[in-house]
């Protein structure tokens, strides 16, 4: 049997063995080991098989759901990624209008769809998001395609890195849909002629198409929970084993001894007692002896092989143990140093969330020029808009400022000696007071003082201000 063969068995035997063979009927284990068979002088698409793609579907989906490890790596990272959500900004204020219909559509509601999103993208690898264009107004609505459904993703010939299309299975088992994917940028200008002519071929709608933890020809992507699934159902059996030995620890059986008593005798006077219930009063004499006995069994350190699956776990995604009830070996400082590697991974996912968000305002804004709904000024460029990530974690202000504040006396003795000159201050000022959140551009901050300074020698020299 298959790898991810042993781990649906293992993990959730009958139930999730209904689940897949309801969706994937044609899915068996001697088949799967079959389709993972391949030349390795083959093409160099490193997806996984169809059925295997799916079973890993169905596999991480329920991780998510009855998992509480599982679960909570999903959601602590989702939290920190996209909980607080992503803003956005057009300099247009049409255009930042046209965002704001997008965002607050009752079909996409953006402000709460998006954290969903991105979960879904996290447990699933991949996410295909197909889109629904008013041929009036161009406005766009956002629809979601189920990952198991998809059948095949369709790359360049001439170049893997650029998924041209999707092969998606209809609910109703009728057939497959062809969509297009909507490409970020001008990607479509690198696409080959046999790409172009494959792509043409896409014509039941355009969809969106995203993935995580893949490599460049690898289109499916991977969950962020598949690489630990062997692992995170050997802790959850470990724990449920421990509860029923405590279990069996706490237990107790009362031992009778009978001076003097034959194999009948003990047997009548067990008779009288078939069960002894907590509170009970038993009269007997000096011949008879009651004692409760307790099972002495050997308990090894529950508390140390615990954090070791727990930390292989952990570690696996970069998050420190004391986030998880680790608190025993960590204090102030150890936990303040133990989140940066965390820090590194939520950084990633956010620009990924914020590209994503990018490609598709790029869209919106293009279906909008198409529909004529929109009609910028001669000087105005409706492109020109912006994406800000959330602040994922709290910073340390103390630090960052103690950083400001020695920068700033640093700037100010190198440029009364002449050793950096005015742009270049400004410049790394700039830099170190954006560790806080708060963005200065410093082209505008040499501007200003540029006309500070223009204004200072009109006024020396007598003139008007004007």
């Amino acid at each position: 049997m298959s790898l991810i063969g042993k781990i649906g068995e293992k993990l959730f035997a009958a139930v999730i063995e209904q689940k897949v063979q309801e969706r994937l009927p044609a899915a068996t284990a001697n088949a799967m080991e079959d389709l993972q068979w391949r030349r390795l002088t083959g093409d160099s698409v490193r997806e996984l098989p169809i059925a295997t793609w799916q079973r890993q579907v169905e596999i991480c989906y329920w991780l998510w759901k009855i998992n509480p490890l599982a679960n909570w790596l999903i959601e602590i990272t989702t939290a920190l990624t996209a909980g607080k959500g992503f803003s956005y900004t057009a300099k247009s204020e049409a255009v930042q209008e046209i965002f704001k219909d997008f965002w607050y559509d009752p079909v996409n509601r953006m402000d709460i769809k998006f954290e969903q999103k991105a979960r879904e993208l996290s447990i699933f690898g991949l996410q295909c998001w197909q889109a629904f264009v008013a041929e009036q107004t161009g406005r766009v609505r956002l629809g979601m395609i189920d990952p198991a459904q998809i059948a095949e993703i369709f790359c360049d010939p001439d170049n893997v890195e650029v998924q041209i299309g999707v092969k998606v299975q209809r609910l109703d088992g009728t057939g497959t849909r062809l969509l297009k994917t909507i490409l970020a940028g001008e990607t479509e200008t690198v696409i080959s002629e046999e790409g172009l002519r494959r792509r043409e071929t896409f014509t039941d709608g355009e969809c969106f198409l995203f993935a995580v933890n893949r490599v460049s020809n690898d289109p499916y992507g991977t969950s962020d929970i598949f690489v630990l699934a062997d692992w995170l159902d050997e802790y959850e059996d470990f724990v449920f084993k421990f509860a029923g030995k405590a279990k069996k620890q706490n237990a107790h059986i009362w031992d009778v001894e009978l001076h003097g008593a034959s194999e009948k005798e003990c047997d009548d006077f067990a008779r009288k007692f078939p069960h002894q219930a907590d509170g009970a009063v038993r009269v007997h004499n000096e011949k008879v002896k009651w004692n409760a006995v307790a099972p002495g069994l050997q308990a090894l350190d529950v508390k140390e092989s615990a954090s070791v699956f727990r930390n292989h776990i952990l570690g696996a995604k970069s998050i420190p143990s004391h986030w998880y009830g680790g608190l025993d070996d960590a204090n102030r400082a150890s936990a303040a140093e133990g989140n940066e590697p965390i820090k590194a991974f939520v950084d990633s996912r956010q620009n990924l969330l914020k590209f994503i968000l990018e490609t598709i305002f790029t869209y919106v804004v293009q279906k909008a020029l198409e529909a004529g709904h929109l009609r910028p000024g001669r000087d105005e460029d409706p492109f020109d808009f912006a994406v800000q990530k959330p602040e994922a974690m709290e910073r340390d202000v103390t630090k960052v400022s103690a950083a400001v504040r020695d920068l700033v006396t640093a700037l100010t003795v190198a440029a009364a000696n002449g050793w950096v000159d005015k742009d270049t201050a400004v410049k790394l000022f700039a830099f170190v007071i954006a560790l806080i959140g708060f963005e200065v551009d410093p082209e505008a901050m040499e501007l200003e003082a540029g006309m500070e300074d223009y204004n200072a020698r009109d006024r020396k020299d007598g003139g008007t201000e004007g």
